[in-house]
């Protein structure tokens, strides 16, 4: 029996050897980036949020034909969440549009429909399209997704990520990688215009 007993505690010792190489493996990669313990947060809309390595309010969202210097093209809409963006982080980061997801049907300027629920990035201010941010700015800020008008909802959830800092396993490169889901934020939709403007410039 004394064999056997010891074929078996080598399989045991060689099982716990992979076991711990592959936990320091998977922790080098950021491969726990994606999991939260308590999933994300129900926030109230005009709350700020903390999430890496922004700082993320969203105060109310609309439908529209017009937003930031465009008109939408025929049978398509705008929906734009307004909010505050602030970088506290010692570079400049461009992974503006990956903080925001909305579980909508989104179609791209060409009105054909796309995953990518990720919206665009305008200043307030002067409708620039922001594609980064540097150290310390804090902008007031339209998110905007492009749908169809009969996909407009009366409700829009937001999903905010946060981001971790670490190197890519692919290139060893360093920067803001594996968005995780750290708030959810729910917002009454204003609702379209009974019609639709002119074009501007006609």
């Amino acid at each position: 029996m004394r064999p056997v007993v010891r074929r078996r505690s080598s399989w045991v010792i060689a099982g716990v050897v992979v076991v711990a190489v592959g936990l320091a493996v998977i922790t080098v990669l950021g491969g726990w980036a994606r999991t939260t313990p308590d999933g994300p947060k129900v926030v109230a809309p005009g709350t700020e949020i903390e999430a890496a390595p922004f700082r993320v309010t969203l105060d109310r969202a609309e439908a529209t034909y017009r937003s930031s210097g465009r008109d939408a093209e025929p049978g398509q809409a705008f929906l734009v969440v307004d909010g505050m963006l602030s970088l506290d982080a010692k570079e400049s980061v461009g992974i503006l549009s990956d903080t925001l997801v909305a579980d909508l049907p989104h179609a791209d300027e060409f009105g054909v429909e796309t995953e990518d629920q990720r919206p665009e990035v305008w200043v307030a201010a002067d409708d620039s399209f922001l594609t980064g941010l540097g150290p310390g700015l804090t902008y007031d800020v339209r998110f905007t997704f492009v749908v169809a008008e009969a996909d407009v909802p009366d409700r829009l959830t937001v999903v905010v990520s946060e981001h971790v800092w670490r190197r890519s396993s692919l290139d060893d490169t360093l920067g803001w990688r594996d968005p995780t889901a750290v708030a959810l934020v729910t917002l009454d939709v204003a609702p379209l215009p009974d019609e639709r403007p002119e074009p501007e410039g006609f």
